[in-house]
């Protein structure tokens, strides 16, 4: 197989739906004809594709290992070995192509690594762009890192804001899933000391815990800092949902929507240019699972109305596939599980006959 390539996958376009799907029809009624392609494609088919998916970056990976030095799927950065200890899982690791780098003052001395990625979605033919940073939850050993990613990535975007969203709970069924890597309201720590050590381009680097507030769900804390550095201060929302089961799906697509809402009312209060908004960095335990699903929910379900026109104008497509696709061009494992990636399909029925 080219793994360069996406596979061509053969669908019924007949199939039925379920009486559930038709409850749903007859809220939205259609008469331009047949459905879109999207909202046919039945579990096993929905199945298949993900097994696809699976398949492509499984060669992806071991093309990657075979020609390490040439191959856009190198992984020579994440099996480095004097990065391994800053993996929180062995095998989920960024592609060098798309991996955030670390502002380190030499780089032949100081590893510049963090696990995480660079991801931007978009539809072909459509203004419909979005971005975001794909990182794992944490460790105790790397917090000075995440938060000097903070820091720098803002800088490079030429704002003073900071959005975090965190899709895990710190500790599931007795494993620790993220370190809880920000102080107590009130609090503040510096990474001073950290940074030296590892040759961190940030001086005085300070976290401060100023305010934290439920949404009125209850579903996520939202937690406000401020991020210091030098002269410099970062703005920082931080969105807790934690009520988000590892490899599952979360409980109902209410907090979802909502967060998603939250985090682009603060994108679009921060700056006037789409250029200089904040990038959303999004992580849960490994920075897949969790972390992939929701990026594709906010970038196709966010504004309904918005999916259901690119729908109707892009009625062949399955948009579900081509985000996961996406995705995993850019950080493998997105959307790890395949509960997550019928989710979505479940979730695009239910955004387009609403």
């Amino acid at each position: 197989m080219n793994v360069f390539k996406k596979p061509n996958i053969r669908l019924n376009n007949k199939s039925t739906t379920t009486n559930g799907d038709n409850s749903h029809k007859s809220k939205r009624s259609r008469d331009d004809g047949d459905l879109p392609t999207l909202l046919t494609i039945t579990p096993q088919q929905q199945r298949d594709k993900f097994d696809e998916l699976n398949e492509v970056e499984a060669n992806r990976i071991v093309e990657g290992l075979n020609n390490p030095t040439e191959s856009i799927w190198s992984l020579t950065a994440a099996i480095s070995r004097r990065n391994k200890d800053r993996n929180r899982y062995s095998n989920v690791m960024p592609w060098n192509e798309t991996r955030v780098k670390l502002p380190v003052k030499n780089e032949a001395t100081y590893s510049d690594y963090i696990n995480a990625s660079y991801i931007k979605l978009q539809i072909k033919g459509e203004t419909l762009i979005n971005r975001y940073i794909a990182c794992q939850g944490p460790l105790e050993t790397t917090r000075n890192h995440f938060w000097s990613m903070c820091f720098n990535e803002s800088e490079k975007q030429g704002n003073d804001v900071v959005i975090i969203a965190m899709v895990t709970p710190l500790i599931e069924q007795g494993m620790t899933k993220c370190d809880k890597y920000w102080p107590e309201l009130g609090d503040s720590w510096s990474f001073n000391r950290n940074n030296l050590e590892d040759g961190i381009a940030l001086e005085d680097l300070t976290v401060k815990n100023v305010n934290e507030t439920y949404d009125p769900n209850e579903d996520y804390l939202l937690t406000e800092f401020e991020l210091k550095s030098g002269i410099k201060t970062k703005k920082v929302y931080h969105f807790y949902y934690y009520r988000w089961a590892d490899a599952k799906v979360p409980p109902s697509t209410a907090p979802l929507a909502n967060l998603s809402r939250h985090i682009d009312e603060i994108k679009q209060a921060t700056t006037e240019s789409l250029e200089n908004q904040p990038v959303p960095i999004i992580h849960c335990s490994a920075g897949v699972g969790r972390s992939g699903t929701f990026m594709v929910y906010d970038h196709l379900f966010r504004h309904r109305d918005k999916f259901r026109a690119i729908l109707d104008t892009n009625r062949a497509k399955d948009l579900v596939y081509k985000a996961v696709f996406q995705l995993r061009t850019q950080r493998m494992m997105m959307v790890q599980t395949v509960y997550q990636y019928q989710f979505l399909y479940d979730v695009a029925k239910e955004a387009y006959y609403e």
